[in-house]
């Protein structure tokens, strides 16, 4: 592994949690806190054979013959960070064997022109301007000199076009999940590997702005496919099936050589 480019430690630290379940009585989102069984006398315990379990163990300073529980920001270290990524790293090839997690490399990323994902990469050099420049021509219904910080609070994951050959998908960024001081603007120029999970589909001009602020699949209850049609031998209804709707993945990993050893 040369060089971790991203990586989203909440969806990692869910994927872990999942992946041992067993040690976990329960997660309860709203307190930010993660319960364990087993006992606990004053020092890390028990069965975990990861470093991630370990470390969240070895936070309790409790002693209890019952079932303990760790506040979020307890663990919002960077020691935590790292054994997270560590445990990641050493269990993404079985993640992958079992299709719970996919490797995508290869794939040249870009955004959009007049996707959220265009603005918010480019919304950072609004500033140099001043409002009467040519620059915002075409852009006034736009406030632009506040649109990365509008951005920052409106919006979470912006979703890239990957392109591999002929093959076209999607990727969505957490805008909070880069490292080493990368931006999304980075991307497009480097070649990655990613290691992502599916989580749906939709088309490319969904991703346009003003399809977004209208909602998504807007066009869908008029393009749905009807039974008694199809019976009758007009397909026309199914044309949506032939629609060019691409693979939505919510990236976990990325980084530069990135192999199947740590």
């Amino acid at each position: 592994m040369k060089k971790i480019i991203y990586f989203d430690e909440g969806s990692a630290t869910d994927i872990l949690l999942m992946e041992h379940g067993g040690q976990i009585t329960e997660i309860n989102e709203s307190t930010g806190t993660i319960k364990l069984k087993g006992q606990v006398d004053g020092s890390a315990e028990g069965k975990a054979g990861t470093g991630f379990l370990n470390i969240v163990k070895a936070t309790f300073n409790v002693k209890s013959t019952g079932t303990v529980s760790l506040g979020k920001d307890k663990i919002a270290t960077k020691t935590i960070t790292n054994t997270i990524l560590t445990d990641f790293l050493a269990l993404k090839d079985r993640l992958v064997s079992e299709n719970k997690v996919v490797v995508l490399d290869g794939y040249k990323v870009y955004a959009l022109i007049n996707s959220f994902a265009y603005l918010k990469m480019y919304a950072p050099y609004m500033k140099v301007f001043k409002e009467d420049s040519t620059a915002f021509e075409g852009s006034q219904d736009f406030n632009l000199q506040n649109v990365d910080e509008i951005l920052s609070t409106a919006k979470s994951y912006y979703e890239l076009v990957g392109i591999k050959n002929d093959e076209k998908i999607i990727l969505r960024f957490n805008i909070n999940e880069f490292k080493n001081a990368y931006v999304l603007t980075d991307l497009p120029k480097m070649n990655l590997k990613y290691f992502a999970v599916e989580v749906g589909k939709c088309t490319e001009d969904e991703l346009l702005i003003e399809k977004e602020l209208a909602g998504s699949n807007t066009s869908q209850p008029q393009n749905q496919i009807n039974v008694s049609e199809l019976i009758r031998g007009n397909i026309a209804g199914a044309s949506v099936e032939n629609e060019s709707y691409l693979r939505i993945y919510d990236v976990i990993l990325g980084g530069i050589g990135i192999s199947d050893e740590i």
